[in-house]
């Protein structure tokens, strides 16, 4: 029989975001930790439990029957204590930021409009002030790395989460104008600036290589980021991919073509249910609503001239 007194928090933890991430690396990583922490961490717990948790294969880590048998145990201890951290900080006054985790390109949207959406803010939050975490990797708002999440398209299926639509995100090619006058037909070696190549299907990287192919381009760059795409487009290095909210406002580019209907993707706000009611949280979940609204037709391209 396992005594209560033998089990450590700290340890199960290590456990739970170990089997989560799926490797010792990426679970170190999450939990600001050094490997060699992590596994002693694990090798405790082991040996609490009297036997393995994992098994260590090549490149990845598996649960053993053991780990399996625990796992759910151990998912329903860290729901609690982040249910109850996030009780403490409602019932607390804090001054801590509200954080919004969104990809690169709502980031970009986002940051256009810091000033309206701190001054939207500012009263109802007492001057708490935002944390825009631009990142593709899907932070856990149960255990608290983020406050709200925007997310394009996948949405998650589980969880104690309150989601919303807040709008489209259209996306098009643009270039720098005077590069080509005339973009109809055939591109006839068009230079483009591409993303990292996939063979993912469908997909933003997918759709710019096949079309590319299809109209006679070609791709003489590859960037994954898109401030440095935008920056590759400004300098006339060739036509690129932009959310078309951020390459219709850029005075030195144009559109190539009209954003094709296959590349908009709606965006949704994601929030715990334990944390919407947080003051905080809901004046910038109801700015963020009223902001998506007033830029509706330009997120979603459809407001051009």
């Amino acid at each position: 029989m396992i005594d209560d007194a033998e089990l450590d928090w700290e340890d199960i933890r290590a456990f739970l975001t170990t089997a989560r991430c799926g490797s010792l690396t990426a679970a170190a990583q999450r939990l600001r930790l050094s490997q060699p922490t992590l596994g002693r961490r694990l090798k405790r717990l082991e040996e609490a439990l009297c036997g393995p948790l994992f098994d260590r294969l090549p490149n990845r880590l598996e649960l053993t029957p053991l780990g399996r048998s625990v796992l759910d145990s151990a998912a329903a201890m860290g729901d609690a204590a982040a249910a109850f951290a996030r009780n403490a900080d409602r019932l607390a006054a804090t001054s801590q930021p509200v954080r919004v985790t969104a990809t690169t390109s709502v980031s970009a949207f986002l940051t256009l409009h810091l000033p309206d959406l701190l001054a939207e803010t500012g009263a109802e939050t007492g001057g708490v002030g935002l944390t825009i975490l631009s990142t593709r990797n899907a932070l856990n708002l149960a255990q608290r790395e983020a406050d709200i999440a925007l997310r394009m398209d996948r949405v998650p299926a589980e969880g104690n989460l309150v989601t919303r639509r807040l709008g489209r995100f259209g996306f098009t090619l643009y270039a720098a104008r005077g590069v080509r006058d005339d973009w109809s037909g055939r591109w006839d070696g068009a230079p483009v600036v591409g993303l990292p190549e996939t063979r993912r299907r469908p997909s933003q990287s997918g759709w710019v290589d096949d079309t590319v192919r299809e109209r006679g381009g070609r791709i003489v760059a590859r960037l994954s980021e898109l401030p440095m795409r935008l920056d590759a487009a400004r300098r006339g290095m060739g036509m690129t991919l932009l959310p078309c909210v951020l390459g219709d406002a850029e005075p030195t580019l144009v559109r190539v073509i009209d954003p094709p209907a296959v590349l908009r993707e709606d965006v949704h706000l994601l929030v715990h249910r334990d944390r919407r009611d947080a003051p905080a949280v809901a004046a910038v979940v109801d700015a963020l609503v009223r902001l998506f609204r007033r830029h509706a037709d330009a997120l979603a391209g459809e407001q051009h001239s």
